[in-house]
């Protein structure tokens, strides 16, 4: 609380006061007369109000049986008194004077909180639909075309807006033409104000129905009365409707004198008519279910809706253009205030417009994010569908609608796979493909056992909420994930348990088929270690998501470097590497036994013919073996080399005392270790690995001179270097780790040499270039 307080500021926040315990009083009165009407009897006392001076207050005013009119009581002189006593910062604490009511009182009168600052006495009431129109300021026929293009195009801006996190009312509804569209004459500007209603009421159930939005996503809830009252067409025939306008306009401008304005509307009805299409097309799908026709459909308004952008854009300048300094997004058909009044006291009131260029370059790259997101439908099984959710979030993952609906095309409304498949079937199929277990193979002898198979269905019963959860929390907003990631992690121990039972029952069986003589059951049952393998290649890779999330959204300070990339360099990477390599071998082997197999049952079909007549059988070229993860098992190797390399530079650069360090006074090194990965404490594996383990390999580590230590690192980055050069047709973030393992492997050569090895100053870590691994830049 401020120590200056303005003494006419006050007194209007005195008034006010008083005027809220008038209303008090009334509602008293109220609710008294409402008890004597059914002759109860209450004793003041039981009221709660036990202050002996607020019972004498309360009996006085129940004998005098009236109220007074005006309650206005100046208490400027003890309140400032009341003030003096608190220092600067402090705030009154009452049973009913709580943080929320201080804050509430601190707000007051300020012009970035409370909207009645904003008003002065003299400033005209807002206009509304009808007052707008009775006054002329809002046409309803005629308009010429660049008013409607500048209507348009503040739309698109609108829209745009909402779509960042702001709120309908203060963005989309102060276009007065939202209101009432049936009251609209020009049937240009009367569909596509229809259009705009519709996709509002698209977009809504896209995000609630994905529920992957928080609260600084995107504010769900405006004024609904406005979507509810005006009779509107039906939501498929909208298109119709546009297409209609558009047509009309047509044939106008073939007799015009000016056709590139009548154009220039027709190509935003155009533009209205794919985009409206593609979102309704999208809700339908997600309420139902994802089928090749559908996509192909979406895909072809997308690709329209592309194509037209550029057209709008060179048109930008034909309509007309907001007043430079006014909140109001076009001279016409706006009304910037007309919902200050329905908003709640805490509202954030300023609200910043997208302007137009750049609403439309919002609009194209969404229309691209929505086209790639239909690329889902093609992920088969888990494991690339994870890695089109993780991608997908790195690229686009600020945009809330392009999330909600990938999410919504994965997972329909009722919570089937593209809306047609079980979860556990999904599932049973994703671990097939990931690593074939011999047990599910149609094929194999023991698919139609009865009792390995219950085992199977109840493992992947209970994987389904876990896994489906994994993907939900890919589509979150970065910052979300993190926070969800944190509390999810532990979830898998449950299933590893789980899949460590069904690995030995299978095992087991095993055994008692061997003993039994079935010798290809005891085979195809001893490889069983898959489920196990599969369980923990995804816990893994939720981890090594959580800790590199916390550079990407700058969370760590520079000297938590050091056992940050020790984590996975010394435990996390080495164990996905591991499982990777333990399923490619287990693919191998399955398809050398398979082979055995085949040639097996190939003598055995042919054992009873002549030798003289059976046909040679030509020399089969050798068989390229399965290696599906080579190039994933290659760029983790990359992986752990940087990392290798940033812990060993950051620990040579703080031996040297080139990275500042905390205050011991107020720092505990142990507790951000714990705290940084708590998450993974309660698991089982990988075994959560304390600080003092930490400091033991800390310790070993910086034993040898600085300039060793650099040497070591400029290794591991050449390390980094070669691996990502081998990898064939790499994607922008191998590119990205390529350049900064080279400069790096440069900076640490030089450092290693002695340079600069007297300066203190801390270099600085550019993470431009790549969000979890930055370019080391001596100063």
């Amino acid at each position: 609380m401020h120590s200056v307080i303005n003494e006419l500021g006050f007194q209007a926040a005195a008034a006010a006061a008083a005027a809220a315990a008038v209303t008090s009083n009334m509602h008293f009165a109220a609710a008294a007369d409402s008890i004597e009407s059914e002759n109860l009897e209450i004793s003041i006392e039981d009221c709660g109000f036990m202050d002996p001076e607020m019972q004498h207050t309360m009996r006085t005013i129940d004998d005098a049986n009236e109220y007074p009119k005006f309650g206005w009581v100046d208490i400027t002189s003890e309140f400032m008194s009341a003030c003096s006593e608190l220092n600067l910062g402090e705030l009154a604490q009452d049973m009913l004077f709580g943080l929320f009511e201080a804050m509430s009182a601190i707000e007051m009168m300020d012009p970035k909180m409370d909207v009645g600052m904003g008003y002065n006495r003299n400033d005209t009431k807002p206009h509304t639909f009808e007052t707008a129109v009775d006054a002329g300021v809002l046409k309803l026929n005629n308009l010429p075309h660049e008013d409607l293009i500048g209507i348009f195009d503040a739309l698109f801006a609108c829209m745009v807006s909402w779509l960042e996190g702001n709120s309908m009312d203060q963005v989309l509804f102060t276009c007065l033409y939202l209101h009432a569209p049936a009251k609209i004459e020009d049937k240009a500007l009367r569909s596509f104000c229809h259009a705009v209603r519709h996709l509002i009421i698209h977009i809504k159930n896209i995000i609630i129905s994905s529920s992957v939005n928080e609260e600084e996503d995107f504010q769900l809830y405006g004024n609904s009365s406005l979507l509810a009252n005006e009779e509107s067409p039906s939501a498929s025939s909208i298109g119709g409707l546009l297409k209609e306008s558009e047509d009309e306009l047509v044939r106008h401008s073939k007799s015009s004198n000016q056709p590139e304005d009548i154009m220039a509307v027709v190509h935003r009805l155009r533009f209205m008519r794919h985009f409206y299409q593609s979102l309704y097309l999208f809700d339908f799908a997600m309420t139902n279910s994802v089928d090749e026709g559908n996509i192909n459909e979406i895909y072809k308004h997308l690709n329209a809706s592309l194509e037209l952008i550029p057209q709008i854009k060179k048109t930008i300048e034909k309509g007309t253009q907001p007043i430079p300094g006014s909140d109001c997004p076009n001279p016409m058909g706006f009304s910037p205030r007309i919902h200050d009044r329905s908003q709640p006291p805490t509202f954030p009131r300023s609200v910043k417009m997208r302007d137009r260029p750049s609403s439309l370059m919002f609009l194209e790259e969404l229309v691209q994010r929505l086209k790639y997101s239909c690329k889902i439908i093609r992920m088969r099984d888990y494991y690339t569908a994870l890695n089109f959710f993780i991608e997908f979030s790195r690229k686009s993952g600020h945009c809330i609608l392009s999330r909600s609906i990938l999410q919504g095309l994965f997972i329909s409304n009722r919570r089937l796979i593209f809306g047609s498949m079980q979860i556990k079937d999904f599932l049973w199929d994703s671990v097939r493909a990931f690593n074939n277990p011999p047990v599910m193979n149609p094929k194999n002898v023991l698919a139609a056992d009865r009792d390995i198979q219950v085992m199977l269905d109840n493992f992947f019963k209970y994987c389904s909420s876990t896994f489906t959860q994994f993907i939900r929390i890919c589509g979150f907003n970065r910052a979300r994930q993190r926070d969800k990631l944190a509390r999810f992690i532990e979830s898998f121990d449950s299933i590893q348990v789980e899949a460590a039972r069904l690995d030995s029952q299978l095992s087991l069986m095993s055994s008692e088929k061997a003993a039994e003589g079935n010798g290809a059951a005891a085979t195809t049952l001893k490889h069983s270690a898959q489920f196990a393998t599969w369980v923990l290649y995804n816990c893994f890779r939720s981890m090594m998501l959580y800790l590199m999330s916390g550079f990407e959204l700058e969370l760590y300070a520079v000297h938590e470097f050091l056992y940050i990339y020790w984590y996975p360099y010394e435990l996390l990477i080495g164990f996905i590497v591991s499982a990777l390599t333990r399923t490619e071998n287990n693919l191998l082997v399955q398809e050398e036994y398979a082979d055995h197999q085949s040639k097996l049952q190939a003598g055995s079909n042919s054992g009873g013919g002549s030798s003289k007549n059976r046909p040679k059988n030509k020399p089969k070229k050798n068989k390229k073996q399965q290696k599906p993860y080579r190039q994933e098992i290659v760029y983790y190797h990359a992986m752990l080399s940087m990392c290798g390399g940033f812990y060993k530079a950051i620990g040579a650069l703080t031996k040297d005392g080139r990275i500042r360090q905390p205050m011991p006074k107020f720092d505990n090194e142990e507790i951000r270790f714990n705290r940084r990965f708590a998450p993974f404490a309660n698991l089982t594996s990988p075994p959560p690995v304390g600080y003092e383990e930490f400091k033991t390999f800390r310790e070993h580590m910086m034993r040898p001179p600085s300039s060793e230590i650099y040497s070591i690192a400029a290794k591991h980055f050449n390390q980094a270097r070669n691996a990502l050069e081998s990898i064939q047709n790499p994607e922008q973030e191998i590119l990205d780790m390529l350049q900064v393992a080279k400069i790096n492997y440069v900076v640490m050569n030089v450092l290693a040499k002695g340079h600069q090895k007297d300066l203190k100053r801390q270099p600085d870590f550019d993470f431009s270039k790549h969000r979890h691994f930055p370019i080391i830049k001596l100063n």
